[in-house]
């Protein structure tokens, strides 16, 4: 197999048409926590309403999201609110076309961090999204991940991401924390 040139994230935009950091239709960028706000607002200064976007929810879809996605158990605690990275001309405020993410890595949303891993209700871990095996077809369907298109494995997903199983779970652990404060306010 041949080794595509240059991080799947920079080339995903020009393969796929958009990357994750551009929503399609109902799609919505990624859930902030009050942590995650704390962390962007002390390293950029920018207010909070600048950069985020408030969702009310109906308290049925609040309690089926967190059912689905243990990560997120208790972030609806005080509320069915979904706080996610705001959007301004189609992509994630903080996406700079040319270089990807404008914010350091530790800075980021742990959510983002984190993707495309995700951990299912049943504690397994998997991706967040589908791999269709051809990049026309993820492009028309959209949702894809570079990546996980071409990744042949989990092992050879978590090398592309340069990280390991035991960095996904600690940042999924590191979610669920802050979700569950951020539902306590």
């Amino acid at each position: 197999m041949s080794v595509p040139q240059g991080s799947a994230c920079v080339r995903c935009p020009k393969l796929l048409g958009k990357s994750c950091c551009e929503p399609r239709g109902s799609e919505h960028l990624a859930i902030v926590t009050r942590a995650d706000m704390a962390r962007i607002h002390a390293h950029t200064g920018l207010a909070v309403h600048r950069f985020t976007h408030e969702e009310g929810l109906t308290e049925y879809v609040a309690a089926e999201y967190e059912s689905r996605w243990p990560l997120y158990r208790g972030y609806f605690r005080r509320g069915p609110v979904r706080v996610t990275l705001a959007s301004r001309r189609g992509a994630c405020v903080f996406l700079d076309p040319a270089k990807g993410c404008g914010l350091p890595a530790d800075v980021r949303p742990v959510a983002c961090r984190l993707y495309p891993f995700e951990q299912w209700a049943d504690g397994s871990w998997s991706v967040a999204v589908s791999r269709y095996g051809d990049l026309a077809l993820a492009r028309e369907e959209g949702g894809a991940c570079l990546a996980v298109e071409e990744a042949g494995s989990m092992e050879e997903l978590l090398v592309m991401f340069g990280t390991t199983r035991e960095a996904v779970e600690a940042l999924g652990a590191s979610l669920a924390e802050e979700s569950r404060a951020h539902g306590r306010g």
